[in-house]
């Protein structure tokens, strides 16, 4: 589709200069059958920003705190496994606004990436709205630190092809016309700015 045949809403759902392009992360600590832990440093939920969309790759990072009351711990204990959702935009997670989620990783096998200095981990991320998704999941880098013998996680990075975002965005697209089309729409692909102009060129005649 041409630029030219583009709406409005269209238009901001694609972002290309990503101008909008925010959201948030959950991160937690998961038991054996993926179930959230409750405990104190088992789940923590910030804002990403967009770091870089330079050259072939998309990267949002997250800060997380590392206070005393509200933190991330990956404990050294069997059962226990860790796992994020980023997501676009609004302050809840949603099937249409859902970015990744990531694939749950032995808390034991962190700690052995975090051997001697390193401070470290990556994990593996599937991205739904991508065709083959499960073959072509991206990589989330996070940085950990030691504080009085817990390991807190700090920061989190996420890099994707800036091909698999702009298919993540175009399959959006997609869903926002079909939930038009699902709604019985007869104004075709408008969005509200567009049908408030009508208004008030009827208004005016």
């Amino acid at each position: 589709m041409s630029e030219k045949e583009l709406t409005k809403g269209a238009k901001r759902i694609l972002d290309d200069t990503e101008e909008n392009t925010c959201g948030f992360a959950s991160f937690f600590i998961l038991d054996q059958d993926g179930y959230g832990k409750k405990t104190k440093g088992s789940n923590v939920e910030v804002p990403w920003h967009l770091v870089s969309s330079e050259g072939d790759e998309i990267v949002m990072q997250a800060e997380l705190p590392a206070n005393p009351i509200f933190y991330l711990q990956v404990s050294n204990e069997e059962g226990n496994y860790f796992w994020s959702q980023w997501w676009l935009a609004d302050s809840k997670r949603s099937k249409t606004n859902a970015i990744c989620d990531s694939i749950p990783k032995d808390c034991r096998l962190i700690h052995k990436a975090l051997d001697g200095d390193k401070v470290e981990f990556t994990c593996e991320a599937q991205v739904p709205f991508l065709k083959d998704s499960m073959s072509r999941l991206v990589t989330l880098t996070f940085t950990t630190k030691e504080q009085k013998f817990v390991t807190k996680v700090t920061k989190a990075v996420l890099k994707m092809p800036k091909a698999s975002w702009v298919e993540w965005k175009q399959h959006r697209l997609r869903l926002w016309r079909a939930s038009k089309v699902w709604g019985g729409k007869d104004e075709d692909d408008k969005d509200d700015d567009e049908k408030k102009d009508d208004k008030d060129k009827k208004d005016d005649a």
